[in-house]
């Protein structure tokens, strides 16, 4: 990956489609996203469309491409490596390398990655490095996880026939684990793909549980046109269409599909007792380990993760907590893990160039006649990420939020009185104006909106949100002005438009709440978008300056919504927070930056 001007491609390659990502960067930092998927059998088809779709995005051809997807069967193996030395030795990363060296790959297949677990020698147990130790003897774990080099070769082929050439592979769970799994958690992670079901169990160290050779979905879709007497293609639809793991009476008399006579019952009395052999198989095999490793969390990714009933059926059987995933789980988290791998040479590129720019500015310092410094108009992207849905005290989320290209944060206060959480708070934003220069925007769920207004300003705010019916308001409002700060009104989706008639000329911005204020994560009102449209026609109509922002439940779909009601800006919690690539997640609601 070249720091100065790149373009690298995540694809992630199934059974029925291809999904892609694409990242262009420009001195070290991501510069461009784009997303894109195909769900077709024909792979290369699909390859080819994603490629040439996010290359046009990009404007670019790719310089390198990392694959990850399904690779056929595979075989997992933890084994012993050991080396004695005469005397005492000081152990080398060679030595280490050697020792790796020794691991065989079975016949027929391809040894995809090697993960030592730990290192023991006489004078010390369980360590996570040896280099260094002065010793007679170290004895290595060693994990490694193998793929069949025939299906690897079709892949390849494939890529080639699709004019893509791969920089490296990597095995799905092992992203998961990197991205999604917490640290000093152990994590058992399912995979419900078309050709197989992967179960895994991963901690800090690497895997110590995998088996990937259950059925898959088109199993259950062979089971379904045989069953049914209908062509495979048919059943795959119907499958997507009318899968669900619920009972429900009214289904022996809802018909799976116009095209013929038998019902959703009938797909589903195929459908349910397929997924509950497959769980209780795989609960079976996975007991010991479950058992020894204590997983904390499920994390379930695939096809098959989003079929209706599946979470709660995982959750009856292994009584541990599940957690669901998107389509496109794999393929982003390929694309963060990628992007962090090359952290330290992002940081040694941006000290260069900084270096460098020292030494010009220098040079050019001379040469040049000083000239006086013109104020900037501060300039808002209009995503704004919510402190509701972040630990404001870590660093790395203001970096994360740079990296994203973020310049306004939303702070949520609640005082426990307008509504029933109590949250925020004036010390936590002092705190977060110590640690972000950018704009503050800042939405008081408070009841006396007056003294917080003052506190808010005080402590750092930039844009005051205020609560609609709050005593006090119009005094909040002059209060945010004087100060010279920009001031807006939260319209609740229970309130009328007509309740900011007469304030409209007063205030720089109405916020349309998405969800009743008060908690994340609550799904998107979609009867808000009407006031979206009402309130930019009332803008242009009178030639009003307001800005126009939403918050609460906000996500890709629901943010191309608003932007087509009328919107200026977003607020988005839970979807950047739960993004396993925060930068692009944010491009995903807004392709290109506009101001306020």
């Amino acid at each position: 990956m070249r720091m100065i001007d790149s373009c690298f491609l995540c694809l992630d390659i199934g059974t029925c489609g291809v999904r892609g990502i694409a990242h262009r960067i420009r001195n070290a930092m991501i510069d461009k996203s784009a997303y894109y998927s195909v769900d077709d059998f024909d792979t290369v088809l699909a390859l080819k469309s994603v490629a040439d779709e996010l290359e046009q995005q990009m404007g670019t051809h790719f310089d390198t491409a990392y694959i990850t997807g399904n690779f056929g069967t595979a075989f997992f193996n933890i084994s012993t490596k050991e080396t004695k030395w005469a005397n005492e030795h000081k152990i080398t990363p060679s030595d280490v390398k050697s020792q790796i060296a020794q691991i065989d790959a079975p016949d027929d297949f391809y040894p995809m990655h090697i993960i030592p677990l730990r290192y023991d020698t006489p004078n010390a147990r369980n360590i996570l490095t040896p280099i260094g130790q002065n010793d007679t003897k170290l004895t290595s774990t060693i994990s490694a996880l193998f793929f069949e080099k025939d299906r690897m070769q079709k892949l390849l082929s494939l890529l080639r026939q699709s004019h893509i050439q791969p920089s490296a592979f990597y095995a799905p769970q092992f992203l998961e684990s990197n991205v999604l799994r917490k640290k000093k958690t152990n994590v058992m992670f399912v995979d419900f793909g078309a050709e197989h079901t992967t179960a895994s169990i991963w901690t800090d160290r690497g895997p110590v549980w995998y088996d990937g050779h259950f059925i898959g979905g088109t199993d259950l879709t062979s089971e379904i046109s045989t069953k049914l007497d209908i062509p495979f293609a048919e059943a795959e639809r119907i499958k997507r269409n009318v899968a669900n793991l619920y009972s429900n009476e009214m289904a022996r008399f809802s018909p799976a599909d116009s095209a013929y006579a038998f019902s959703c019952a009938d797909v589903n009395e195929i459908v349910v007792p397929f997924f509950y052999n497959l769980v209780e198989q795989i609960k079976n095999d996975s007991a010991r380990y479950i058992e020894k490793y204590q997983p904390t969390e499920i994390i379930i990714t695939g096809g098959g993760a989003r079929l209706n009933g599946i979470v709660e059926l995982l959750s009856q059987t292994f009584e541990i907590p599940i957690t669901q995933t998107g389509p496109d789980t794999n393929v982003r988290a390929l694309a963060k893990y990628i992007w962090e791998s090359a952290r330290p040479y992002r940081r040694a590129y941006i000290a260069r160039l900084r270096r460098w720019q020292r030494i010009t500015n220098k040079i050019f310092g001379v040469l040049n006649h000083r000239k006086p410094k013109q104020k900037k108009r501060q300039t808002i992207v209009p995503i704004m990420p919510s402190t509701l849905c972040f630990d404001m005290s870590r660093p790395e989320t203001y970096t994360m939020f740079r990296a994203g290209g973020i310049s306004a944060i939303h702070v949520d206060i609640m005082d426990g009185l307008y509504v029933d959480k109590i949250t925020g708070g004036i010390e936590e934003l002092r705190k977060i104006r110590a640690n972000w220069a950018g704009h503050l925007h800042v939405h008081l769920m408070t009841d006396a909106p007056s003294a917080w207004a003052t506190d808010a300003i005080n402590a750092g705010a930039d844009t005051v949100i205020l609560s609609t019916n709050t005593v006090g308001l119009r005094r909040a409002v002059q209060i945010v002005k004087h100060a010279g700060k920009r001031v807006g009104i939260a319209l609740n989706p229970e309130s009328s438009v007509s309740l900011l008639k007469t304030i409209l000329r007063d205030i720089d911005e109405i916020m349309v709440m998405g969800v009743p204020p008060g908690a994340a994560g609550q799904k998107f009102n979609m009867n808000v978008l009407n006031k979206i449209s009402v309130l930019a026609g009332t803008r242009k109509k009178y030639g009003l300056r307001f800005v126009i922002s939403v918050d609460g439940g906000i996500n890709d779909e629901t943010a191309r919504l608003c932007w087509g009601a009328g919107a200026d800006a977003l607020v988005s919690g839970s979807y950047l927070a739960h993004a396993p690539d925060f930068p692009l997640a944010v491009m995903s609601l807004l392709p290109s930056a506009k101001s306020i």
